[in-house]
């Protein structure tokens, strides 16, 4: 290689740092390697100083290059905002669609949700149904509503009804009271009439020997000696049942169960005690030996129930009650009355308080123990009518020939004793007693001082009813009884 021959000079050439694209001046370096002179370490170190300045500038350039580049580029996401500063529209632009989405899936939600709560009410009705029959209470739920709904029906139509009323039974056989209101029965006939005069229902149930049993807002017609009864509420009949054996008597307690005592082969009686919707509770077939069924009451828990029972012992009648429970069938406690004394009537009146009527005397009994823990005896007279109550009694009793009034205290024993003349029954609430006499009602307190007589009725009275009013019956009409105006 020819050495001597000169080499011809590069140039470098370095782009002006004043701006991107912006031409700039050249700074040139000759190689005097070779056939040129040598460079001294001064040129040396120039030349490498501008180099590294020609690599700085570069480095900076293609940094402001891309910085320009992506400032060109338009930006897809959100920037962050302050609260106070308005939003963008590339802000607004998803929120609107999210918003749209949102809504059209709402009424979708609401249905679901309809749907589900549906299904879930459904079955919450469904497992209480079941249970309520499993346990026995949907009977009774029933029946409490159909009684609120009779209740509403006869408020609402108060208007229609009015006293005095007129019910067509010149001799009625009993009249019970029923709700506030009351019912009448006659030979061919049973009214039931509201507590606002009106009459509720009417029914003729043909029935040879026809006896009344009330309980709070039902009441059963059956046929003493027959084998029918019908059941029904203050405005229908709800229920009508032919038994085997003849039917002996019937009750029914404060909650509208049925008691029905019928005859028994080799047995003193059957009983059957059914719920409100006539499904059998308890049965329970009573032995010879207690001899036979004359009375029957409930406890006021509808749990319990007094049997009054007849037989006849060494030339005598002789009466017992037996106390008895719903969750058992076999005999329960024993009271037993007086030799030769008739049981007339029992009522169940608390707790700890039964109290019997006989001919003779009257008891106050604790259903418990069964022991006599009370007692009035007549000394000879003849009952006439009583008027049992929990915290005082009215007795009408006639000795000699002539009536006489007896009011008893809680404990049976004489709180006065005053003439009733021609009285002939009595009928008595908390505070007040009614002497029912041929022209008049006379007005007592349990101190035996007279409050008032009530004169110039239509007839001679027939019956004197404690509801919601007291009314008094006179041949076929019924009147509210007050205080006459002075």
């Amino acid at each position: 290689r020819d050495m001597s021959r000169p080499r011809p000079s590069r140039r470098m050439s370095f782009p002006y740092s004043g701006g991107p694209g912006m031409p700039g001046p050249y700074i040139s370096t000759q190689n005097t390697k070779g056939g040129g002179p040598p460079m001294s370490k001064t040129d040396r170190d120039r030349q490498a100083l501008l180099q590294r300045l020609a690599r700085e500038q570069r480095r900076a350039l293609n940094a402001a290059a891309r910085d320009a580049d992506r400032a060109r580029t338009p930006r897809t996401a959100p920037t962050p905002r302050r609260d106070d500063s308005p939003p963008s529209r590339t802000s607004e632009q998803p929120s609107a669609q999210s918003a749209a989405r949102l809504k059209s899936l709402t009424p979708l939600y609401k249905q679901r949700q309809q749907r589900r709560l549906t299904v879930l009410i459904v079955i919450i009705i469904a497992l209480a149904l079941a249970l309520t029959v499993v346990t026995g209470t949907l009977s009774a739920s029933l029946a409490l509503l159909g009684d609120a709904v009779d209740s509403a029906s006869l408020y609402l139509n108060r208007a229609d009804g009015g006293w005095p009323t007129t019910t067509g039974i010149t001799e009625p056989l009993q009249i019970e009271p029923l709700a506030d209101g009351f019912v009448e029965l006659g030979n061919e006939d049973v009214l039931v009439y509201s507590a606002y005069g009106s009459k509720i229902l009417s029914l003729q149930p043909s029935y040879a020997r026809p006896v009344l049993a009330v309980g709070g807002t039902h009441f059963v017609v059956y046929n003493r000696a027959g084998s029918e009864l019908t059941v029904c509420s203050r405005t229908r009949t709800l229920y009508t049942q032919r038994f085997d054996e003849d039917i002996l008597l019937c009750a029914m307690s404060n909650n509208n169960s049925l008691a029905v005592v019928t005859d028994a082969d080799r047995f003193a009686g059957w009983v059957h005690i059914y719920d409100p919707s006539m499904r059998e509770l308890y049965s329970w077939r009573m032995p010879q030996s207690m001899g036979t069924p004359i009375a029957l009451d409930f406890a006021p828990d509808n749990r319990r129930f007094a049997s009054g029972m007849i037989a006849a012992r060494d030339g005598q009648l002789n009466c017992s009650v037996y106390f008895m429970s719903l969750d058992s069938d076999t005999e329960g406690l024993l009271y037993t009355a007086d030799a030769g004394s008739m049981l007339l009537r029992l009522d169940w009146q608390s707790e700890n308080r039964v109290m019997a009527v006989f001919d003779t005397y009257i008891a106050v009994i604790d259903p418990r123990t069964a022991a006599e823990v009370a007692r009035y005896d007549y000394g000879g007279a003849a009952l006439q009518s009583v008027a049992p109550g929990r915290r005082q009694t009215a007795l009408l009793l006639n000795v000699h020939g002539g009536n006489s009034l007896v009011t008893l205290s809680e404990s049976l024993t004489v709180m006065s004793e005053i003439p009733a003349r021609q009285a002939f029954a009595v009928s008595a609430t908390d505070t007040d007693i009614y002497l029912l006499c041929p022209d008049a009602v006379e007005c007592y307190g349990y101190d035996g001082v007279q409050n008032w007589v009530q004169t110039g009725l239509p007839s001679r009275p027939l019956a004197v009813l404690h509801g919601k009013q007291t009314l008094v019956f006179t041949g076929s009409q019924a009147d509210v009884l007050a205080k006459p105006a002075e």
